[in-house]
């Protein structure tokens, strides 16, 4: 019986458990959701709630909306400095194994990021650090999130969809450096 329910954890067979939340740390039924939503209380992730500002170009870009090149260049700048900006700062607290940046328009995930450290002190430390502190005028809201295997986070149609659309192996990016 617990081999069996250590399978399905998190999983569409789960009861319990909202998968939806297992995997990404949000879900569009939010307190609604008939599912319980697990918060750890210690985990070597972290999410930032919609810290990511997405400049209108940038929501237009998700929805499919045809944009200029000199457009898609402002948002490719936009996003760069505030991946650079950000990794920067949440390096201060310990070895950052990866950063995703959501660009899902979905209202419970849009502008969502989440940080990987290599283990759970430095996600303490940095979850420590950011309480209480703003970025574009608003709140950090940090929190531990269960998600550790950001490849099941992706939106599979998102994915091929992008990778139909530029031709690319979409991927999550891999920082070594500061």
């Amino acid at each position: 019986m617990a081999e069996h329910l250590a399978r399905i954890i998190g999983t569409e067979e789960d009861r319990v458990n909202c998968p939806f939340y297992w995997k990404i740390g949000a879900c569009r039924h939010g307190d609604q959701c008939s599912r319980s939503h697990y918060k750890p209380s210690s985990s070597p992730t972290i999410v930032l709630r919609h810290m990511y500002p997405n400049p209108p170009v940038a929501i237009a870009i998700a929805e499919g909306q045809n944009v200029s090149d000199e457009l898609l260049d402002e948002a490719a700048d936009h996003f760069e400095a505030f991946f650079s900006e950000v990794f920067e700062e949440l390096y201060k607290y310990g070895e950052v194994e990866d950063m995703v940046v959501c660009d899902n328009i979905g209202d419970h995930i849009i502008g969502n990021v989440y940080v990987k450290y290599s283990d759970d002190d430095a996600a303490k430390k940095a979850l420590s650090a950011l309480q209480g502190r703003y970025y574009a005028g608003k709140p950090i809201q940090a929190e531990f999130t269960p998600v550790t295997d950001f490849r099941e986070a992706r939106c599979r149609q998102f994915v091929d969809a992008h990778r139909a659309f530029t031709g690319l192996n979409g991927g999550p990016v891999k920082n070594d450096v500061p």
